[in-house]
């Protein structure tokens, strides 16, 4: 069992626990002093917060006590802001204390490890992961809605309606994004031209990627792979979000329909498996189906010209450009994914990592004041400028080290053609489903139209023939 297929069952058996919990809270009694997940005022499970129903609502006082802050940082690029914004927090508050715990690993890693703190009341007061994960840490009574405190807070107004929008679950606002993310189909202008493509590569439709994938392959460039398609269980959410999910909007699909049930089989879904089967027909590397954590062979690839066409995201740039900034706007190109007739192509757009407030933490004001102080337009815009990521508040584009870069404009102005995966907490099960379907495909094991139809046997296990349909 590899590392990867590990922590999806490890976060399916939390997700199962934390639907035991759920259970439990919504049959006990609702006294004062519980200690479910859902003291504080958070919604209890699978049930909506009312707007401002917060149970930690703003005080407007001073703020004492100790805010334990947890996140995760393999780059090394948050650090300093954080260290900033609890300085800032103590130098207004002077009987406050922060105490922050970085962990040096991966966004799986800590999601994990934060799971299992939060189902045992131990977690941190404020945490910092993905937007993706509103819905089911909502629905586990997790995290604090903080509709109260946005309505006291000025600084909401600079946030736009769609990524405010991007972190409502249910009627409530439950976190704080800072930096959005939006995708890329990246390309290698060097690879490409010796394939006798354009630097300007612009792919007419959909079938246009695979096109300059085999010409790569014909040009028999040495050790240059023409295409990586994320695919499996070791692609992770990369092979939803980065791989099957545009894929399926390319052909005119959706995830869901306009009831909410998730769609299995559909002409869109046979045309993603068709795709995945001739990208598997020696354009895509098949290491990618059994390798620990695909993406960190296949970026670097692309970084150094060993890769000529990869979808990934916006935020991989920058360290390409840190590595070498000249070589990278010089080599690596950037458009966006087109569809089956041409366009109008998109971006796929989330509210990337978010800050959010623990439901069981006992310094909820303090918690508040220091995701105020980390999201500053200064902090927001600085951040951002080194880590690149359309930032989410609209004053912080006018940071000068922002704004100076070109990448950083282009990447948000993609947002304007952004469609986002809804944040509902069925979507992790979604996820697996879609690594069963398209490994399947991948590996030569079915052809399209039979994993179509397993595709929708697997949501159904998975969900339940209610929240499932074929079109």
């Amino acid at each position: 069992m590899d590392d990867v297929t590990r922590q999806i069952i490890t976060r399916r058996r939390f997700l199962q626990l934390t639907a035991v919990s759920a259970v439990a809270v919504a049959c006990g009694p609702s006294a004062g002093g519980s200690s479910s997940p859902s003291s504080g005022g958070s919604a209890p499970a699978g049930g909506s917060a009312p707007a401002g129903g917060s149970g930690g609502a703003p005080s407007g006082g001073a703020v004492t006590g100790t805010i334990n802050v947890s996140y995760p940082d393999e780059a090394g690029l948050k650090p300093k802001y954080v260290e900033q914004a609890a300085a800032a927090l103590k130098a207004q508050f002077s009987g406050a204390d922060v105490k922050i715990d970085l962990q040096k690993v991966g966004d799986d890693d800590f999601y994990t490890k934060l799971l299992l703190a939060l189902d045992s009341g131990t977690g941190p007061d404020v945490f910092h992961v993905g937007g993706s994960s509103i819905g089911e840490l909502a629905d586990a009574s997790y995290i604090e809605p903080l509709d109260n405190y946005i309505s006291q807070w000025a600084d909401w107004s600079q946030y736009p309606d769609s990524v405010r929008s991007g972190v409502t679950y249910k009627g409530s606002v439950w976190a704080i994004p800072y930096g959005l993310d939006m995708r890329w189909l990246y390309y290698r202008k060097d690879d490409l031209q010796k394939a006798g493509l354009p630097a300007d590569w612009q792919p007419a439709n959909v079938q246009g990627i695979l096109d300059a994938a085999t010409a790569v392959k014909n040009a028999n460039e040495a050790n240059v792979l023409p295409y990586a398609l994320y695919a499996g269980p070791a692609g992770s959410s990369g092979t939803a979000d980065h791989a099957f999910v545009p894929l399926l909007w390319a052909y005119g699909g959706e995830l869901q329909d306009s009831s909410g049930k998730w769609i299995g089989d559909s002409p869109a879904t046979k045309k993603v498996m068709a795709y995945y089967q001739k990208a598997y027909n020696g354009l895509s590397p098949k290491e990618i189906l059994t390798s620990t954590k695909p993406w960190t062979a296949m970026r670097e690839k692309l970084g150094n010209g060993q890769l000529a066409l990869l979808f990934e995201g916006g935020w991989v740039y920058g360290g390409w450009a840190s590595a070498n900034k000249a070589a990278t706007e010089q080599n690596i190109g950037y458009v966006l994914h087109p569809t089956e007739s041409g366009g109008p192509s998109f971006t796929i757009g989330g509210p990337g990592t978010c800050w959010y407030i623990s439901s069981k933490s006992a310094n909820k004001q303090g918690a508040w004041e220091f995701i105020k102080a980390m999201n500053t337009a200064e902090i927001v815009g600085k951040l951002n400028a080194e880590d690149p990521h359309p930032v989410a508040r609209k004053d912080a584009a006018d940071v000068a080290e922002f704004k100076a870069s070109k990448y950083n404009v282009d990447a948000t102005a993609a947002l304007e053609k952004a469609k986002f995966v809804p944040p509902d907490p069925g979507y992790s099960k979604v996820i697996e489903a879609i690594q069963k379907a398209t490994a399947r495909v991948a590996a030569g094991e079915l052809g399209p139209d039979d994993a179509a139809k397993r595709y929708t046997d697997d949501l159904t296990q998975a969900l339940g023939a209610d929240k499932v349909t074929s079109q």
